[in-house]
């Protein structure tokens, strides 16, 4: 479903004239309508780590380098997000506090673990990694728009752009946030929507099986059970 597609849906539901292009357009509402479809598809982008939109990176050691740039589509980190050292075998710390950063490089004290910050629009990893060590993660891309030649861009800019994740869930968001801007009633939209929403953030990423049982001697062919036990409600 293209974005334009998209929009007529919208303006059939918020009663207006059905459009025949949107990006392109210069009537006031379509005007609107292309600044809203991307900040309702930003808004849903950021709403969940979707996994249509995680990327694996990795970045290796010199022996020497500290910093290392952004992917060029970076938009975020996960929002539980980790950087996999192969010295450590185990997570890197994330710090957050540019002072905490500071006193790793003053204080004499040698370190049992890993540590990571972001500044200046790059990844630092401390120690420094020696040549060939890395670390792996994983972000949430920015490219959240399909252009009509399969290309993936940042924003809507024509009207066969298609959106990376729901439709149907953009649709519903574009009306009840429509609504609200212009002070109409839109307080049951937006629970459609926030309900989809929801439901589109359980079903991402497949399946969510609960098994009960201790883990058998052999795991050929099994899969890993949960080590408790699931007991209906009273």
């Amino acid at each position: 479903m293209s974005i334009l597609d998209v929009v007529k849906g919208a303006a059939t539901v918020l009663g207006m004239d059905v459009p025949s292009l949107l990006y392109g357009a210069t009537s006031r509402e379509m005007v609107e309508m292309q600044e809203l479809a991307n900040v309702m598809a930003s808004e849903i982008a950021d709403a969940h780590d979707w996994q249509k939109l995680l990327i694996q990176q990795t970045f290796t050691g010199d022996g020497v380098s500290d910093a290392f740039d952004m992917p060029s589509d970076f938009r975020r980190m996960q929002k539980t997000s980790s950087l996999w050292s192969s010295r450590w075998q185990w997570a890197t710390e994330h710090l957050t506090s540019p002072d905490q950063w500071l006193e790793l490089q003053v204080t004499p004290v040698a370190t049992v673990n890993g540590y990571w910050i972001i500044y200046g629009d790059q990844f630092h990893q401390w120690p420094v990694m020696a040549s060939g060590e890395t670390v792996t993660f994983f972000y949430v891309s920015n490219q959240i728009v399909i252009a009509s030649d399969t290309s993936k861009k940042t924003v809507f800019t024509e009207d066969a752009d298609s959106f990376r994740l729901s439709e149907e869930l953009l649709k519903k968001a574009v009306i009840a946030r429509w609504k609200q801007n212009k002070g109409q009633a839109y307080e049951q939209d937006f629970d459609d929507y926030q309900d989809m929403l929801l439901r589109r953030i359980d079903t991402d990423g497949g399946s969510k099986p609960v098994v009960s049982g201790q883990p058998p001697v052999s795991w050929r062919g099994r899969r890993v059970a949960w080590p408790g036990t699931v007991t209906g409600a009273a």
